[in-house]
């Protein structure tokens, strides 16, 4: 072996291990079966040619001219059956074999008379004097022009069968048949080029190099057949194409800078001229090389315009445009399926989305009318998917090592009618899938493709959590607004800034103001007892609850109890105040009605005690009237008893008057009043009752201010209830004690102040605290919380309603009651009422 055996070794290993790794890369598939036939019959040919050029004798070359020329006919041969190892995927070798049998059998006769003297008569070597490596000559037989002719209809009819396959074609089978006769054009290419350069090279070296042609051709379509993303042909064409025109062009501007550089400075420096060339036509050429291949991508692109699959960058504008825009997730959706649709050239374009263990399709692009489409978490598909996390084509699935799953995924594939799926990723989660038919103009989703549609897939992901999130805010802010205009209560939100951001439809109807009136407007558009709680609570952040304010101008106006509190948003930062009005109108109504008739139940109860206040005055005046007649002349007689009556009947005028008051319903009136009066007053009316059941009473005033702002009427009816209970749960012999003391408003100043502005008074400090205690049965622990409770009793009379009224009248004057209860022992109730301490005489109760 010689240095000029070199190039053919490198040639025949290289066909040998393209012939290998295609076989390795999907060895069922039966493509890759033949093109390994191919590959052989290629390095037998090479290695022929090898031995055939390394030959000692005469004899020798021979021997490997005629296996060389049988060779030629099998590569035929091999180049037909990769073919049908294209056409014939799905129906194997019994139908390759029996298309092969009316080609196959003439040429088994051509290899068998390619070893008769009729092809080959004998070789002879080169003289010694000639060029070292040249190649033995052959004098061939008679019949050599009938092999010639039969090597040259092979070759025209295998062309035939190609071309009419590749029009009856589509997919992965077109595309793979494209690139077997793009190789037979780049070795016909590359032979015309050998021919154009043997004015300037010799022949010896245009053979020793002309294997390589081959190996050229085998690794063009070897990357048609076993390469997994494989581009369409237009595309690897014009990518070829771009790199031939660049390479050309750097040639060419490498050799003439060298040329112009070496002329212009061999007269200075005669020796380092040429190196100095090199120098300069090399970093020329390093700076040139970015523009260029922009250059040559762009001619090459307008010169094989109709090439171009996919337009990426006006697929990438159309697409950007849609997921730009702020829209619902359904027609984010709907508007790029169209658009993938119409840009990749298929019907059929679905789009699912994860919803809980599933994907459901929500949108669907191109003109196929089918079921919509639901893919459950362990369909084969999805785990390939999830697992690969690349796109999923199936006319590439065909050419990888076949296994199980790839069995599930490509049925799976086949059953749904679709060619390709692609992945929607979200932070490493597949949240959606987009499902694509076959391209109709028969075009395969090649790597370009595939990349452009991941990269939109990847965009699409974002459109799809930003449309999400759109879509829940537009959901939210309609289920606010609709639930906020149907509450039975008043909202009423105003922002830091002080204005109005939210008023309800009931706040409307409560106020009487129109809602686009105030909305973004100052708090002050509001009533002012609405605009002064809001305007505290945005100042202070302190809750304003359940006080009760007079809305409307006109009789009878509406009664609303009010709350407002601050609301924060995640940061902690203050947003606002929220105020909630509750139409309590017809609640006060009930409650008046109720304490008329509670103040009419009790006066069954006080009858027997106002029966005997007013019977001792009779006594007094029956007795003047007997002994009138008698005594009429006694002047002492008619003065004193005069004055007696006098005072009797303004005693009697009294209790009616006052029963009369505690009767009859009566708006509270608040106005400065001592408490120990009414206290007393209303112990004077029970006082019969204690008598008759032996209860021992017990007062103590200790505090030194009794003053209130409030309706006295309204307070006798609080202690007469609190007093006939207490006698009711004290057995005979007990006691009732009635106490009062000041206490300090502290504890309790940001629910007192709330209700003293509403019976009148501003800032409370002081309470005057009214103590009934009883030695009583008592309440049950589990009973406590709901003695102020509307019909709440544990007696078995009565209407449970007593405690809720008077709870609601203390609450009116902006107090408080606690209860403190064992029972068998009895039970205290602590009145705190807000302390007025005035200077000037308050008018007696």
């Amino acid at each position: 072996m010689n240095i000029e055996s070199v190039p053919l070794g490198l040639a025949l290993l290289t066909q040998l291990g393209l012939g290998l790794a295609v076989f390795r890369a999907n060895y069922r598939n039966y493509a890759n079966q033949s093109f390994l036939l191919v590959s052989l019959f290629i390095s037998a040919w090479l290695l022929s040619l090898h031995y055939a050029f390394n030959a000692a004798d005469a004899a020798q070359a021979e021997f490997w001219i005629r296996n060389a020329s049988a060779a030629g006919i099998l590569m035929v041969n091999g180049f037909n059956l990769l073919r049908l190892g294209i056409v014939c995927r799905t129906t194997g070798w019994g139908e390759m074999r029996r298309r092969m049998i009316p080609w196959g059998l003439p040429s088994l006769l051509v290899v068998v008379f390619c070893y008769t003297p009729a092809f080959l008569q004998h070789a002879t070597l080169a003289d010694d004097t000639l060029l070292p490596g040249a190649v033995p000559h052959a004098v061939y037989g008679p019949l050599f022009p009938a092999y010639v002719l039969f090597f040259v209809g092979a070759v025209v009819l295998a062309i035939f069968w190609y071309v009419r396959d590749l029009r009856a074609s589509s997919g992965m089978q077109r595309v793979e048949l494209q690139f077997v006769v793009f190789g037979g054009v780049t070795l016909v290419v590359l032979a015309i080029l050998g021919i154009l350069l043997q004015p300037i090279v010799s022949k010896a070296v245009l053979v020793r190099f002309a294997p390589f042609r081959v190996v050229v051709f085998s690794l063009v379509i070897a990357y048609g057949i076993a390469t997994r993303k494989i581009m369409d042909v237009g595309f690897f064409f014009r990518r070829v194409m771009a790199y031939v025109v660049l390479t050309a062009y750097l040639l060419t501007l490498y050799g003439a800078l060298w040329w112009l550089v070496s002329k212009v400075f061999a007269p200075v420096m005669p020796e380092e001229s040429a190196t100095f060339a090199h120098i300069v036509a090399a970093i020329t050429v390093a700076f040139a090389m970015a523009p260029a291949r922009g250059v040559s991508q762009s001619f090459a692109d307008r010169l094989f315009m109709n090439a171009r699959g996919l337009d990426f960058r006006a697929t990438v504008s159309k697409a950007a445009a849609i997921l730009s825009s702020i829209t619902t997730l359904s027609d984010l959706l709907e508007r790029f399926a169209a658009t993938i649709a119409e840009a990749v050239g298929t019907d059929r374009v679905r789009i699912l989305l994860h919803e809980r263990n599933s994907w459901r399709e929500h949108a669907h692009g191109g003109t196929a009318a089918d079921e919509l489409v639901r893919l459950g978490a362990e369909d084969p598909l999805l785990k390939y998917l999830q697992a690969q996390r690349a796109p999923v084509v199936l006319d590439e699935l065909h050419r990888v090592r076949p296994s199980a799953e790839l069995d599930r995924v490509m049925g799976q594939m086949r059953g749904l009618g679709i060619a390709s799926a692609m992945g929607i990723f979200s932070r490493d989660h597949l949240t959606g899938v987009m499902l694509l038919g076959r391209r109709t103009a028969g075009r395969i989703y090649g790597s370009v493709e595939q990349n452009a549609l991941q990269v939109l897939c990847g965009q699409l992901a974002v459109a799809i959590e930003n449309a999400q999130l759109f879509t829940e805010v537009q959901n939210a802010k309609i289920y606010n607004e609709t639930l906020l205009e149907n509450l039975t209560t008043g909202v009423i939100a105003a922002g830091g800034n002080g204005r109005i951001t939210v008023f309800n439809r009931e706040a409307e109807q409560l106020t009487g103001l129109a809602a686009a009136s105030v909305l973004d407007q100052e708090i002050d558009r509001l009533p002012p007892d609405l605009r002064d709680a809001l305007r505290i609570t945005l100042a202070t952040g302190e809750r304003h609850e359940n006080s009760e304010v007079l809305l409307g101008s006109e009789e009878p106006g509406v009664i609303a109890r009010v709350s407002s509190s601050v609301f924060h948003g995640d940061d902690g930062e203050r947003l606002g105040a929220l105020m909630v009005l509750t139409d309590i109108t017809a609640v006060k109504r009930l409650e008046a009605q109720i304490r008329r008739s509670d103040r009419l139940a009790s006066l069954g109860t006080l009858s027997a005690g106002m029966a005997h206040e007013i019977k001792n005055p009779l006594v007094s005046i029956k007795t003047f009237a007997q002994l009138l007649p008698e005594r009429y002349n006694d002047s002492d007689f008619r003065e004193t008893f005069s004055n007696l009556i006098g005072h009797e009947i303004d005693r009697i005028d009294s209790l009616v008057n006052q029963l009369l008051r505690f009767a009859r319903p009566a708006k509270p009136l608040l106005r400065p009043m001592h408490v120990h009066e009414v206290l007393e007053k209303s112990l004077m009316l029970v006082g019969h009752r204690l008598y008759q059941k032996d209860i021992k009473l017990s007062r103590s005033w200790s505090a030194e201010v009794d003053t209130l702002r409030a309706d006295a009427d309204q307070l006798e009816q609080v202690f007469l209830n609190f007093f006939l209970n207490a006698m009711e749960a004290i057995k005979e012999g007990g006691e009732l004690s009635v106490s009062t003391e000041i206490r300090s408003a502290e504890n309790r100043v940001g629910r007192m102040n709330g209700r003293a502005a509403q019976n009148g008074n501003h800032h409370v400090d002081e309470l005057l605290r009214i103590t009934i205690r009883d030695n009583g049965e008592g309440i049950r622990a589990e009973d406590l919380g709901h003695v102020f409770d509307p019909f709440f009793t544990t007696k078995d009379y009565g209407t449970g309603l007593g405690l809720s009224v008077v709870h609601g009248i203390v609450q009116e004057h902006g107090g408080e009651i606690e209860v403190e209860s064992e029972v068998a022992k009895g039970t205290a109730f602590h009145i705190y009422l807000p302390l007025f301490r005035i200077q000037e005489e308050v008018a007696a109760a």
